[in-house]
């Protein structure tokens, strides 16, 4: 995952893709790298998806901008619209099977 570390940039690379996922992060989260490495292994079968990661502790604004208040949170946006949120219990079988449905949908 490619790291970003401003709205604008949140922004446009959601604008400019077709599906991509930006993952919110925190220092103090012990789950988030362990469930990031997950989300990157499976990510692999889907190579049209962008992936990027916000540490939401350290970027409070665009945590807010997007309401994170609590990390890790996982979104999806399909065309630039948010198409799936998913935080704390994320549960990985169901959350690969919505973008795996998505995904054949788009490519």
């Amino acid at each position: 995952m490619i790291k970003l570390d401003t709205f604008e940039s949140v922004q446009n690379n959601i604008n400019q893709n077709k599906m991509t996922v930006v993952y919110f992060t925190g220092n103090s989260c012990g789950a988030c790298e362990v469930i990031k490495e997950k989300i990157e292994k499976f990510l692999e079968n889907y190579p049209n998806i962008k992936a990027y990661e916000v540490n939401g502790e350290e970027n409070t604004k665009i945590a807010y901008k997007y309401s994170v208040f609590s990390m890790p949170v996982f979104l999806l946006f399909i065309e630039g619209k948010e198409s799936i949120r998913t935080g704390r219990h994320v549960d990985l079988l169901s959350l690969e099977r919505s973008i795996d449905r998505y995904y054949n949908m788009i490519y």
